[in-house]
């Protein structure tokens, strides 16, 4: 079958950094396609210069077997590629619905556009577990609802290959499980997902294959059940890791700050910090 997404030779320098080297990457159609390297890898240059933000010095890019000039988003949301940002790029007091129509209106009056994301939102949340209210201000939202919005938007404007930057850094735990039962989802229903991160377990739990770059190389692909978190680990840095640390038994001194009750909340009202205690002492 012909790869979603083909990045052949890509080069990329920023001055004296030389970012991406010729690097080269197949992503397979209706996958998970995880990709690990280090801070500075040059991971998230690569999937810039696939989403337009950047431009190569060199090399090919072709979606669904075919040459692309990706020169901007718009041209990559053309193509069909939609990208979740490590910092999401949300409109604070617009509403979900709002937020998901943004850019996409199709004229000068935007009761109909907003009309048809509404019926579109509800599919869509039926479609891949992406339940939120369309009618909620997207600053109130925990992070892990933004997050769906984000996603929403991109599938809203047509994507079928989906990039997600980081996108478990400002998650907890439940929310990390319930975003990777919807990745899950989209590769489910034909959906290609470009999964940019570090944390090997991760990759162990999500992809179907799992490509590492180290120094803005391209230095493996693997299959991700014939790999484990060693070899990945060992590929990242170039050297044998030791993931498992000896510790001896903690022998805790004096109390030296103690917090008790402590509630928190912005400017908005919202509750940031509820009732938290908690002590630290002394090693």
């Amino acid at each position: 079958m012909t790869p979603a997404i083909e990045l052949i030779g890509i080069d990329k320098r920023f001055g004296p950094v030389h970012a991406n080297k010729d690097v080269s990457l197949a992503i397979g159609r209706g996958s998970i396609h995880g990709i690990i390297g280090e801070n500075g890898a040059g991971k998230s240059t690569l999937m810039s210069i696939l989403f337009g933000f950047y431009q190569a010095d060199k090399g090919e890019i072709r979606v669904r077997g075919a040459p692309a000039r990706i020169r901007s988003s718009s041209d990559a949301i053309a193509l069909g590629i939609g990208m979740v940002h490590q910092h999401f790029m949300l409109v604070d007091p617009f509403t979900v619905l709002e937020n998901v129509v943004l850019g996409a209106e199709g004229g000068a009056l935007i009761g109909p556009a907003l009309a048809k994301a509404r019926a579109e939102l509800t599919r869509l949340a039926h479609d891949y577990e992406l339940d939120v209210d369309p009618d909620a201000l997207v600053g109130e939202l925990p992070v892990g609802l933004q997050q769906r919005v984000e996603i929403l938007k991109a599938l809203y404007k047509g994507a079928d290959t989906l990039i997600l930057d980081e996108p478990t850094g400002v998650l907890t735990p439940d929310e990390a499980d319930h975003l990777f039962r919807i990745l899950g989802t989209l590769r489910d229903q034909g959906k290609t997902v470009i999964l940019i991160t570090h944390k090997l377990r991760e990759i162990m739990a999500i992809t179907d294959r799992v490509s590492v770059m180290r120094r803005g190389e391209m230095v493996a692909t693997r299959e991700t059940k014939d790999t484990n978190v060693e070899e990945l680990a060992e590929l990242m840095v170039g050297r044998r890791v030791l993931l498992r640390v000896e510790k001896g038994k903690a022998k805790p001194g004096a109390t030296v700050l103690e917090v008790k009750n402590l509630t928190w909340k912005d400017k908005k009202g919202i509750a940031r910090v509820d009732n938290v205690s908690f002590s630290v002492r002394a090693s």
